[in-house]
This record gives C-alpha cells, structure tokens and sequence, in this order.
C-alpha cells in the first residue's frame, strides 16, 4: 500500500535562492513519484516569512498554509509530509517543535528532495537531526541580519538611501530625480506655500490627470491575470484594488518626504551625507513644513451639505460631485445645444472599484429631504439649548483634536521611513487606532454643536417658537411667515454647522437601485430613537412638508 503524502511549500519575499511555491509543488510532485508516494493535501504560504526576531518567537498564526498542515497532520490524514528543505517548515525554535511533537503524535515521516530516506522524528536521532535543521537556519538567519545591518550601516555612511521600491519622483536607483513626476512635486509645493491649492485640491488634480505611483499600477502578476490595477491582500486574507485615487492625505505625505529636498534621515534624525538628488530646496521643505504644523488647512471647506456624510451601501462616503450634459460649443454645422448641469452625491470607490455597483443620488432631492427633516427634529425639541459647559467642552475637544491629528502626522512620518521597516505594523495599529479616536472626538464635537444649534438667528427662533401658544395657525398666511423665519434663520447657519447637526442626528445612507429617496435610509440615532419614516417618500421636503412639521 502506498504512503500518503502531503506537501508544504513556503517562500518568504527575502527568500531569493528558494524555488517559488508553484515551483516547489511541481518539483515535490515528481519527487513524490520517483519515491512511490500517493500526492494528497497541498498546503502553501508564499510571500510569508518563517524567522522570528527572538528565540522564543513563533510565525504560525501568520502561515495559514501551515497552521492547516498541522490541523491534518493531527488528523492523520496523511502518513508523509514532503518540502524541498527543512528550513521551509520552521526557521524558530518554537515553530520547529511544534512540528516536531505533532508529528511524533501522529506517527508522519518527513521526506525533503533529494533525501534518499525519510526521516522519522519520533526517534532519538530523528528529533536530533530536525532540532538540528531549525538550529542551523536559526544560526544562518542570525548570521545573514547581522551582514545586513553592516551593510546598512556603510550605505547610509556614504549617503546612499536603502533599497526599496522606487519613490515617486526618482528613478529605481532612488537617487536621480525622474523629471516629469518630479515636475509635479515642485508645483505641488509652490502652489501650496502660496496658497494658491490647497492638499486637497492638488489631490483632484493629480488624479484627475492620471498621475500614479508605481504602487498604484498594475505589477507583472496583475498582468499576467488579466488586471488593469494592482490587487493586494488584506490582513484579513481579503483581495481588493489598491486605490487609484489621491487623497489629501497621501499627497500630504509623498510632499513632506525629506529626499525631495535631497535629505537622507534615519530614526527621525538627519544624516550628514546624502547622495540623492534634490526636488525642491530644503528651505521650501522647512517652508511646508512649518504651514503643514501651523494648521494650514489640508482640505478645502465643505461646500455641499451632505458630502461626507452621505454613505453608499457598500459603506464609502459619498462626495459631492458636477457633471454636464449637453454642447456648449458649436461644432461645424451643428449649432450648440443647451447645457445641463448635474450636482449628484456620488460613491467615493465608485472611480477605482469596478467589483460591485455604487450609488449615485441628486443632491437637491436628498439636501432638501434632510433639511425638512432636521426642522422637523427642531420643533419636536429634540434638540436642546446648550448648557453652560458646551463652550468649554467644545475647546477640550478642539485641543485634543489638534493633539490627535499632531499623532497622525508623527506615525505617517514613521511609515514612511524604511528604515523602521521594523515597526510599521504597530504604527499601522497605531494609525488605525488614532482615526478611531479622531472619529469619536468629531462625533462628540458634532453632538454638543447640535445641541447649541448655533446660538445664533436659529436659537432665537426657536425660543420664540416655543414660548408661543400651541393653538393651530390662523390662516395660511401666518403659517407661511412662520416657515419662511424658518428657513431664513436655518439659511443663515455656516454649512459646516449644518453638517453637524445632522451628522449628530443621523447616520444616513443610500442603496443602489431604485430612484429618488425611497433610496434613503436616515439610520440609527445616539441614544436609541430612530427619526425617520417608514417610507421616505410619503414625506415632503418642500414648502408644503410646513404641515408635517407644525
């Protein structure tokens, strides 16, 4: 009776002298052959590394490939486990008697290619000989870091940057300056420093124009599969598109990098050579610098009520967005026809996500809905007059917002420095926790600007309203008055104050399909009320909806 046999294959991204994983099959496959062995399980973990930094380290719950291997191997599924090498199991200790141990358990020879015999660990010589193996590649590891920070440390010595993927604006020598996407940077920062755009709106333009980083393009594999974008996987073991699209964010970071004025910085500190090329000069770079922690403003004003707030079904905010129909030219013997003018609310993956749909809904239509139905919120009293502490409250978490946003720019610093390569997954942690934080200081911010609902023309209306007697409107005409006061004193709040009291009211969101805003969903409100109606339709958001409301 033939041996079952299952097969491991692994390769980290260091690994350059090791087959690649499909490779590695193909060769234990007919190596499996020649020994007269059935091929059953195949388990892989490509790109996954296997070393820990410290004896006692362990890399399993990072290989999905061999946590399954192991989960089978308990089960007795199969009686031989092949691998090109030993080192393509475990390269700690703790990994490689994890698999020392199971595999006495449960009765599995290992067989590597090009070993005449298998090698059976349940043995006194067996276990010597696989400590051995992980106590080799331990050693060889150990041996091969310590070559490498040398090395590290003569480059930087002689003002050479390290190697990585090739930084926007240079060449893949990451020295010379690759002219016309530096030309943007260089237009990017004086536009900037002048005031003239804002990081947002160079952001707009950048896309706009189609100006990638080689992180946003394809790569070979995507290619080869068909792809016009580059794919990567997520934490979660989840494939999605890397986004296309420039944020004020990124380009706030790619700006603020110290090799475009030709700076070399390792741990946060400038080093005293350095080979690559300037961009700008570094007193631009000080410049932009200073504007940046002055509070410059990174993104223009709001300038639609329900941009951000809005969010698609698939869970993106939507964003304001202007779209024509239409000629407006005259073109030969064709006369110019009358141009349309679309404002819509449109998904902000719709650009680059092309898996599923996204919703796209007219703005006047949902701007109109949500203002009626804040009014509405305002007569019924739920919104309250603001207590005493809301000014100091409000200050509190002004300062601690700044704090926090002083945190993200510190750890987006740290990311993108290579040479804390070491850490980046805690400052991602770090980074995503700062954002949740971010994001409950605005909630809250907005929740206390709702409740002073200005302290301006509206408060006033709405104490008068409310000492007035409860007994119906005389006529038609004085229940106009009272409307039109209204929405002249709602008309005359900032927008940014509108925003806020509604994202404190509601958490709205659009589903694709269908028209109009039967698609509206007004969603969950703090404390446990739902202000809505069952069929958004049946409400009207226009002079007529004063009914509703009184």
């Amino acid at each position: 009776m033939k041996l079952r046999a299952a097969i491991y294959a692994r390769i980290s991204n260091k690994d350059k002298r090791t087959p690649k994983v499909a490779d590695q099959i193909a060769i234990l496959k007919l190596f499996a052959g020649e020994c007269g062995y059935t091929v059953g399980p195949v388990f892989q973990d490509d790109g996954i590394a296997a070393s820990g930094k410290s004896i006692d380290d362990t890399t399993l719950e990072k290989r999905p490939g061999a946590q399954a291997l192991l989960k089978a191997m308990e089960a007795k599924e199969f009686d031989v486990l092949l691998a090109v090498e030993g080192e393509r199991l475990a390269r700690t200790y703790q990994d490689g008697l994890k698999f020392i141990s199971t595999s006495a358990d449960a009765g599995v020879l290992w067989h590597f290619e090009g070993d005449r015999t298998p090698l059976d660990v349940s043995t006194p010589n067996g276990e010597e000989t696989a400590v051995a193996i992980f106590t080799s590649g331990r050693r060889e590891g150990r041996i091969r870091d310590a070559r490498q920070r040398r090395r590290y440390e003569r480059e930087r010595a002689a003002g050479m940057p390290l190697w990585g993927t090739r930084p926007f604006g240079f060449e893949p020598d990451r020295i010379t300056v690759r002219e016309e996407e530096a030309a943007y940077i260089r237009t990017a920062v004086a536009d900037y420093l002048s005031g003239t755009r804002s990081m947002l709106r160079i952001a707009k333009d950048w896309t706009a124009a189609g100006v990638k980083t080689d992180a946003m393009r394809p790569s070979e594999a995507d290619v080869e599969a068909g792809r016009d974008y580059r794919e990567r996987v997520s934490r979660d073991g989840e494939k999605r598109p890397v986004s296309t699209v420039w944020t004020a964010t990124t380009v706030r970071q790619l700006l603020l990098r110290p090799r475009n004025a030709g700076l070399l910085v390792y741990k946060g500190q400038q080093l005293a050579e350095s080979k690559i090329e300037r961009i700008i000069e570094p007193e631009q770079h000080e410049a932009l610098k200073s504007r940046v922690k002055a509070g410059t403003p990174v993104s223009e004003r709001a300038v639609t009520l329900l941009g951000g707030v809005l969010r698609c079904e698939c869970g993106a905010v939507m964003h304001g967005t202007t779209s024509y129909s239409q000629r407006n030219k005259e073109r030969g013997n064709v006369p110019a026809g009358k141009r349309y003018v679309f404002k819509n609310y449109k998904c902000s993956k719709a650009l680059y996500d092309k898996s599923q749909r996204h919703a796209s809904i007219a703005q006047g239509a949902v701007d109109d809905f949500f203002t009626a139905t804040l009014l509405a919120d305002l007569f019924h009293d739920r919104i309250k007059a603001p207590g005493d502490d809301v000014s100091a409250k409000l200050s509190d978490l002004a300062q601690r917002l700044i704090e926090n946003q002083e945190n993200v720019k510190h750890v987006g610093a740290q990311l993108l420095d290579p040479a804390l390569k070491s850490i980046h997954a805690q400052g991602k942690s770090n980074l995503a926790a700062l954002d949740s934080e971010r994001e409950e200081l605005e909630a809250e911010r907005d929740r206390l600007l709702s409740r002073a609902a200005d302290g301006g023309a509206l408060s006033g209306f709405l104490d008068e309203w409310r000492r007035s007697d409860d007994a119906p409107f005389k006529d038609t005409e004085e229940r106009e008055a009272w409307e039109a006061r209204l929405r002249e004193a709602w008309g005359s709040l900032p927008i940014d104050r509108q925003r806020a009291m509604i994202r404190a009211r509601y958490r709205p969101s659009v589903k694709v399909g269908g028209r109009g805003i039967s698609r509206l969903s007004l969603g969950q409100l703090p404390g446990g009320d739902y202000m809505g109606f069952d069929n958004p339709v049946s409400f009207e958001p226009e002079p007529e909806g004063w009914a509703a409301i009184s």
